[in-house]
């Protein structure tokens, strides 16, 4: 008897649900009060139901959970209720649906193993403010649990107890720029807990530049356009415009202008086209909205992958936002090997904090700053995901100005150059037919806290922000517009000649930040002013020189989608398990090897779908896709019956 190729899929889905889970477990109820654990390189979350209802410990993705003091890498949750029997954790990657195993169990990711956890309970230290600047002074709690005996320092002074919490204020009487350092140790039958803060006081003006080499590009680009630095306002992050207003502008780009367009012909791949950027503040957050275009429908319909496949979250594409408060270490976007995640990108602009996710958000939100060698590091990170505080949301639809102004041509058939939209005569897309739809937006709210700044802060002196999107190694697109991201447009990718090497190649931006809430006093760096609204006009300027020093090591990895690579003649594309056909098993084989449990066959030329030189879940998704019927753009070929 054949099975339909459907069928048998949506079979082996159910399956494999149960079967790639890598230890059997017995399904007990769990009680309230249970504590389960999690180790993991990145917070996980938790999420609890019981099975078959629709009782769960929180909504999807379920609960973050706590870090646990003194371990490496392992994060628990205190169980709420004693109805639930199933657990999932999620985060970077999805576990399957597991049975609950009971109280202290620890679950590896690297293994997907469970496994009986001791807990010792060592000290733990808590502070209400782990470092950071400060302007005045700086009020801290630290509270100490489990321990029979704690004391603090500051500045290696004299040892002070600590019995339960203790209440201090810190830096009164240091010198603007000057440092404090708190360090705590806590004991027990166990052993000792410590912990070490540095809390640097402030100036109380703000700088004069921020360290840019080269005027802001103008023409048919602008930043800050009219003066404009955004607005106090609280925003709520929802993937809905309805809050912002064009009194918010702080960058405005041009449509069109992505790398692709001034290669050969590119079009088939997504657009990374930045359109404009607008900023909010309150005593909480700052705000970010920025504007992304996608006129394929109207400049190439002919290539239509771009078109199917949706809007730019569906990727997993590293977003940077280098930010200049004023305060702490400067960095240029380097890291110790090279720069960060890789991008091959660095800014002559100062930044002191860097916020960099990806555009499904299935990276991140990271911020991270500068150690005193100006390296974007691990060791610096300040916070990441849930603890990062930051919330990113995104939608489609039209741009807050009501028009989308760009060249509607593409490729150097069509004598398209880079830089021809600083000056060139622009069009409103919207009024060509292009559909609003097609266009995205993103929201981003970031704690104050966090940058280390008050709204009082962004009142007085102002803060800087430049918004780098990337595709492959490299920066596509930013605003405010920089000439680096198009300055190697026309020249072939290395590893896929039809499309743009700017995908690969380093990018070294030299125009000044966006500022937001007020300009530099003095004016150091002046706003270019648009004669129109909607197509600002002054003088380009030129690109910088490209760095030399080659982009090595990633601290955070980013799946890149990519044209596929030549296969080896003897691989069939999708066909893992090397049993001669493409089956709904190979994807199951995919996910154990991701998660570390190898297959006793595995044929990673073949799991690689999208030639990326690497084996992700992204493939696994491709794969998915194909077996369930859908179009997608590589040969992977599904046999109709078995």
């Amino acid at each position: 008897m054949k099975i339909s190729k459907r069928l048998l899929a949506i079979i082996l889905v159910l399956i494999m649900a149960v079967s790639t889970a890598t230890v059997a477990v017995v399904t007990v109820s769990a009680a309230a009060g249970d504590k389960i654990y999690c180790r993991a390189n990145f917070t996980p979350n938790c999420y609890m139901w019981k099975k078959n209802t629709e009782e769960n410990n929180q909504a999807w993705p379920g609960v973050a959970m706590t870090k646990v003091s003194g371990e490496d890498n392992v994060y628990s949750y205190t169980v709420p209720s004693d109805k639930f029997d199933m657990i999932i954790f999620n985060g970077s990657g999805q576990t399957v649906d597991m049975p609950y195993p009971g109280g202290n169990k620890l679950y590896d990711y690297a293994t997907g193993a469970w496994s009986d956890y001791s807990v010792d309970p060592v000290p733990v230290i808590t502070v209400s403010k782990e470092g950071g600047s400060f302007k005045d002074s700086v009020d801290v709690t630290i509270t100490v649990t489990d321990a029979t005996s704690a004391y603090y320092t500051i500045d290696g002074g004299a040892q002070k107890s600590i019995n339960g919490s203790v209440s201090l204020t810190l830096g009164a009487n240091i010198a603007e720029g000057a440092s404090v350092t708190l360090d705590i140790s806590a004991t027990n039958s166990y052993g000792t807990a410590t912990k070490s803060y540095t809390f640097k006081k402030r100036s109380s003006g703000g700088p004069a530049t921020d360290g840019s080499t080269s005027d802001a590009v103008s023409g048919n680009y602008a930043t800050n356009p009219d003066n404009g630095y955004g607005k106090r306002k609280t925003i709520t992050v929802d993937g809905d415009k309805s809050d912002w207003d064009s009194s918010m502008l702080i960058a405005q780009g041009v449509a069109n202008d992505d790398p692709r367009v001034y290669a050969h012909w590119s079009m088939h791949e997504i657009a990374i086209d930045d359109y404009a950027m607008y900023a909010a503040w309150d005593d909480t957050n700052l705000y970010i909205m920025y504007e992304m275009a996608n006129v394929q429908d109207v400049v190439a319909a002919g290539e239509d992958f771009p078109l199917t496949q949706g809007n730019l979250w569906i990727y997993n594409l590293p977003v940077f936002m280098y930010i200049f408060t004023g305060e702490g270490n400067i960095t240029h976007g380097t890291t110790a090997g090279g720069t960060l995640w890789d991008t091959g990108t660095t800014v002559d602009a100062n930044a002191d904090h860097v916020i960099a996710y990806s555009t499904n958000a299935s990276n991140g939100p990271f911020i991270y700053t500068a150690n005193d060698d100006g390296n974007l590091e691990p060791d610096v990170l300040v916070k990441k995901g849930a603890a990062s505080g930051i919330n990113v949301k995104w939608g489609s639809g039209k741009t807050l100005s009501g028009k989308l102004m760009g060249i509607p041509k593409a490729g150097t058939d069509n004598k398209r150059v880079a830089g021809d939209c600083v000056d060139g005569t622009l069009t409103d897309f919207y009024s060509s037919g292009h559909k609003a739809s097609m266009d995205m937006f993103y929201e981003v709210s970031i704690p104050l806290a966090n940058l280390d700044i008050s709204a009082a802060d962004i009142e007085t002196n102002g803060i800087g922000i430049l918004k780098v999107s990337t595709f492959g190694t490299s920066g596509m697109d930013c605003l405010p517009y920089d000439l680096s991201m198009a300055d190697n447009a026309a020249k072939p990718y290395s590893k896929d000649a039809s499309t743009s090497a700017e995908k690969e190649d380093e990018d070294h931006i030299t125009v000044p930040m966006a500022r937001i809430g007020k300009a530099f006093t003095p004016g150091a760096v002046q706003p270019t002013t648009p004669v129109n609204p909607t197509q600002p006009v002054t003088q380009p300027t030129q690109p910088a020189t490209q760095p030399t020093q080659p982009a090595t090591q990633p601290t955070q990895p980013a799946t890149q989608p990519t044209q596929p690579a030549t296969q080896p003649a003897d691989t069939l594309l999708g066909d893992v398990d090397k049993d001669g056909v493409v089956t709904i098993i190979d994807v199951t084989w995919i996910q154990r090897f991701l998660l570390d449990v190898i297959p006793p066959v595995f044929d990673e030329a073949a799991a690689d779908i999208d030639g990326d030189g690497e084996v992700t879940i992204v493939d696994a998704t491709w794969l998915q896709r194909a077996l369930l019927g859908a179009q997608v753009p590589y040969d992977i070929k599904i046999v109709d019956e078995w």
